[in-house]
């Protein structure tokens, strides 16, 4: 699975699982949230100058998958947060 950070204090980075087509939020608060994304919208989230921004556009139109439905290990994965300049 591919990472990026997002810099922002309430969410830590996101992932993309490519099998179930799905991107994984994790949030500072150890919440996740999976979202329907394709690859392509994912990789435009990648080299947006602004993550945060572009992570809201796109999730804010957007209904999330139900828990059962999280990838495996999903919920294991924590990354400092760097602070917002």
């Amino acid at each position: 699975m591919n990472e990026i950070p997002i810099e922002s204090k309430q969410i830590g980075f996101v992932e993309y699982d490519r099998e179930r087509s799905c991107m994984i939020a994790h949030f500072t608060t150890g919440e996740v949230r999976i979202y329907s994304v394709s690859w392509e919208e994912y990789s435009v989230l990648g080299s947006s100058a602004n993550k945060y921004d572009c992570f809201v556009r796109m999730t804010s139109s957007r209904s999330q998958r139900q828990p059962a439905e999280q990838p495996a290990g999903a919920e294991r994965k924590q990354m400092p947060i760097r602070q917002r300049r």
